[in-house]
């Protein structure tokens, strides 16, 4: 095999492992105008591209490709509000134009951090995520942690730790 068609593979590999991510992103944007299948297809393009100019020494995929991603969505609403031709009217009974415009999402911003976040998370087993459902969601003790899953609270101690730790390493990766 030569390297155009071993990259061509791992460009394939990047975008098909990360798809999921795709969709989680196109699902945050569903119902504001744009065909969800749409925002889908963008989500993708954006992996695409990530995928073929994504550099490993530059740092973690997804780094680079959720921007990417979002972009091409964002341009998935340029491309809609292009065809849509307001008024010269600036005021209406509504209200000024200015006040009738949405603002920016809030949660914009923290959608590449849940999307790694919900990657890492994927990782970890049932009696791992339910530990930490109960520790961090409930509120457990440890101690009571470990009545509930039938372990001692140092064995609990340790798994959080553990937990915590390769939850930062895939974070930061």
């Amino acid at each position: 095999m030569d390297r155009t068609q071993d990259s061509s593979h791992q460009t394939e590999d990047l975008v098909v492992r990360h798809l999921p991510v795709a969709r989680s992103l196109a699902a945050r944007y569903a119902g504001r105008g744009v065909e969800v299948d749409d925002l889908r297809q963008a989500a993708r393009m954006g992996l695409v591209k990530a995928a073929r100019g994504y550099d490993p020494e530059q740092g973690a995929f997804l780094s680079y490709a959720v921007p990417m991603a979002t972009g091409e969505m964002r341009r998935c609403f340029r491309d809609l509000a292009r065809c849509v031709r307001p008024d010269r009217v600036a005021d209406d009974d509504r209200g000024p134009l200015v006040e009738q415009v949405g603002e920016i999402d809030p949660g914009f911003e923290s959608a590449e951090a849940r999307v790694i976040l919900e990657e890492a998370l994927s990782d970890l087993g049932e009696t791992e995520l339910e530990i930490l459902r109960l520790r961090y969601a409930e509120g457990l003790t440890q101690a009571e942690i470990g009545e509930k899953v039938g372990a001692t609270q140092a064995q609990v101690s340790r798994t959080l730790a553990r937990i915590l730790r390769r939850m930062r390493t895939a974070v930061a990766a």
